[in-house]
């Protein structure tokens, strides 16, 4: 399995940010929180004594809020209790403002061996619009140190399609972005909910999105200018040079089972999705005595259902679905139980089938929602 571990506290939460997190108000509240991440962790390796992770990722929130001896309590707790496969991916997302030397080489010590820097953008105005607490400045500074310290496996996330964005300035931030050298890049379309800062300016006629062709046209000479720049496009938001693949987000989009930690975590097991409730003084109470922490039970799905979910997330890969695989697993032929919808969106250029896998065009990758929501329904 892999492991989820879910930080929810940030500096200030950002005003495109529906996922749970909380400004840090009281530092003192990390360790509270953290005994309790302890306590689950515990109890969860007394449940399952027989698991092996082959990943473990930090993320929130801003996991680097997290110190030295905080960080090395989790991963040792975890390393006791479960077993750690050797040379397993350990991923921390990290805040460019979060970072300086002493941390990162808490972190090494730790056993963190790849960071995911949150970048955004280049641009300072566009950095205050999302929200961010850094600057660009702080990003190169950051990057600067990781390259100084010999870290080679790092992301650099980044977003387009923001209010205002024009399609030179995307791409100097994506330009600026690869020039970095990282090993993998994340491009992420600016997706907001009514209830964040930004969704209610949006919602008011503060704000205005781009147009759909302005985004799509952003996300081709993405493709295209990091295909120049020789990152391996594998997932549908995701670069990265050859062999840097995240593995811990592979398990997700293979439709393997994940175990998630912390507040607000999901885990992915036996044919259903769990959450933590996200109720942090209730988690950190409860378990700060070992109790029960509040779980709630999102999903549990039948046979039919696994295959349609382990369909809609394996075609988010580049590389498709091995059609031979998927019949073996799930004693379903897709080309036949989808017959109609899959010639329809070949004939249509969004879907194809190559060397016996099923796969997005590229002119599909941007349209994918629309494709697979007709595979759910």
């Amino acid at each position: 399995m892999g492991a989820y571990i879910h930080i929810p506290f940030c500096i200030k939460k950002c005003n495109y940010c529906d996922f749970f997190s909380l400004p840090l108000g009281d530092q003192s509240y990390l360790d509270k929180y953290t005994q309790a991440l302890l306590n689950e962790i515990k109890i969860r390796g007394q449940q399952m004594p027989s698991v092996q992770l082959e990943s473990i990722y930090l993320g929130g929130g801003t996991p680097s809020l997290l110190n030295g001896k905080q960080l090395k309590s989790i991963l040792q707790t975890i390393t006791n209790e479960f077993i750690l496969l050797p040379g397993a991916e350990i991923s921390l997302e990290a805040n460019p403002a979060t970072l300086d030397k002493i941390k990162l080489a808490q972190m090494e010590e730790a056993g963190i061996n790849r960071i995911s820097l949150g970048v955004q953008s280049f641009f300072n105005d566009e950095l205050t619009l999302l929200g961010r607490v850094h600057n660009a400045k702080a990003v190169m500074e950051t990057i600067e140190l990781l390259h100084t310290r010999g870290w080679k496996n790092f992301n650099l996330d980044l977003i387009y399609g923001l209010p205002g964005q024009s399609l030179d300035k995307w791409m100097q931030s994506l330009k600026q972005a690869a020039d970095c050298h990282p090993s993998h890049l994340s491009i992420y379309l600016l997706q907001l909910e009514e209830e964040t800062p930004m969704g209610k300016d949006v919602a008011d006629g503060r704000l205005k999105m781009l147009n759909e062709d302005d985004e799509w046209y952003m996300f081709d000479q993405a493709m295209e200018y990091l295909e120049g720049k020789e990152f391996d496009h594998y997932e549908i938001s995701n670069f990265c040079r050859p062999g840097y693949e995240c593995r811990h987000n592979l398990r997700y989009w293979k439709a393997e089972e994940y175990l998630g930690l912390g507040a607000g975590a999901v885990s992915f097991k036996n044919g259903g999705r769990f959450m933590n409730e996200p109720h942090l003084k209730q988690y950190v109470d409860t378990l700060s005595t070992c109790k029960q922490w509040p779980v709630k039970e999102l999903e549990r799905m039948s046979e039919r259902e696994l295959m349609t979910d382990a369909l809609i997330l394996g075609l988010r890969l580049c590389a498709g679905i091995d059609l031979n695989q998927f019949k073996q697993r799930f004693g379903v032929d897709i080309t036949s139980e989808y017959k109609e919808i899959i010639a329809y969106y070949r004939d249509g250029g969004l879907l194809n089938i190559v060397n016996g896998h099923l796969k997005f065009t590229k002119a599909g990758y941007f349209l994918s929602n629309q494709v697979l929501c007709q595979f759910i329904a």
